[in-house]
């Protein structure tokens, strides 16, 4: 395979959420093993949005100027040091600088990768490349969550180590061996054009959702502790969580029928509500992984067109937009685990999805008056 090619962005790309999911699953855990409540691990996701927000306008920026290759790969290297490092704090404190340097890291990764999308395709061939992309990260992350449940069962730390050592080999060789086209390349057929009110309510819809993720990724494990869940069926939730993700970027990729539409939005926050209402109810493993699995294929939807839009639409803008497609999931990242850490800690664990099902459909409301105010001009 060449490995200047797309397929090795969407390999890279594979693995390097794959690390990003057996962090995802570790962390939580090891936190926990540190004496951790609800509020520190709230505040855990709480630090790494904030800095995440903070870091992806500038990265999106940077991603339209410098070499993708890399900015994409200095952000993993940094990601994967960073990593072997956090088995060796022994207090909570020590956690918060590993995290906010493993954010950064993700910050100048991501929004060069989905920059370099448009230099390799146009067109409508966009609206594939970026879905191949979307299943290729979605997938990665569903296999991190498991292997990191099986290993951590084991040996904590060698998750880390084997996550963080693996991201920095991934991580030179990206840097070495790809390259991005200098100019955009032109595919036949121009692309789909639609409204661009559309781009900014899959902004605001898809951080809803991800403030919904990052309260299920930080807050659950607590909880699943509780009800004496081993971390491989924590890894098994998790990966429903994923799953479905994976599979509805897949389903989006191989359809047209979505674009420039509102409707699979709204269904999709219709979807999510109903799911964090069966994990509000339910006190088994069957009832949280459909609960999961329908708020995994909520996020499929919304993370699809929120990309989509925001590459597709003037093209030379794609670095600044992947870069606030980015900055707005990452705000509704950073506002759910502390909220939700603070909910469960006064007023039940399973008080912060009940409370998260309202908001997604008081967000639904409001992007639906903002639409149909939009359409009537």
């Amino acid at each position: 395979m060449n490995l200047k090619s797309l397929p090795f962005l969407y390999i890279f790309a594979f693995f390097s959420n794959m690390f990003v999911g057996m962090l995802g699953l570790a962390l939580p855990l090891f936190a926990l093993s540190l004496g951790a409540g609800n509020v520190q691990l709230g505040t855990f996701g709480t630090t790494s949005s904030f800095v995440y927000i903070i870091a992806v306008p500038f990265s999106g920026w940077l991603a339209d100027r410098v070499p993708k290759n890399l900015q994409a790969g200095a952000g993993v290297i940094l990601f994967g040091a960073t990593l072997c490092l956090i088995p060796f704090a022994t207090r909570l404190a020590w956690i918060y600088p590993l995290i906010v340097s493993s954010i950064i890291g993700l910050a100048l990764l991501w929004p060069s990768l989905e920059s370099a999308l448009g230099r390799f395709v146009s067109g409508r061939a966009l609206a594939r490349s970026s879905g191949w992309y979307n299943v290729s990260w979605s997938s990665g992350a569903t296999i991190g969550y498991l292997i990191s449940g099986f290993i951590y069962g084991r040996s904590p730390a060698l998750v880390f180590w084997c996550a963080g050592g693996l991201a920095v080999f991934f991580g030179i060789m990206f840097s070495f061996f790809f390259r991005a086209p200098e100019h955009k390349e032109e595919s036949i057929g121009a692309a789909d054009s639609g409204p661009i009110h559309l781009l900014y309510i899959s902004w605001f819809l898809n951080g809803t959702i991800y403030f919904v993720l990052n309260t299920i990724r930080f807050i659950f494990p607590k909880l699943a502790g509780d009800l004496g869940m081993s971390s491989a069926n924590l890894g098994w939730l998790l990966l429903f969580l994923s799953l479905s993700q994976c599979l509805l970027l897949l389903l989006m990729n191989l359809t047209a029928i979505w674009h420039f539409k509102f409707w699979p939005m709204a269904a999709a926050m219709l979807v999510a509500a109903v799911g964090l209402l069966v994990v509000t109810l339910s006190h088994r493993m069957p009832g949280f992984a459909l609960g999961f699995f329908l708020i995994g294929a909520a996020a499929g939807v919304t993370y699809s067109e929120s990309l989509y839009y925001a590459v597709s639409l003037e093209k030379s803008m794609a670095g600044s937009r992947s870069g606030w497609h980015e900055f707005y999931l990452g705000f509704g990242g950073f506002s759910g685990p502390l909220i939700g850490g603070i909910l469960a800690q006064y007023l039940g664990p399973k008080t912060p999805y009940s409370v998260s099902a309202g908001l997604v459909l008081l967000m639904l409301l409001a992007m639906s008056l903002y639409f149909r105010a939009k359409s009537r001009g």
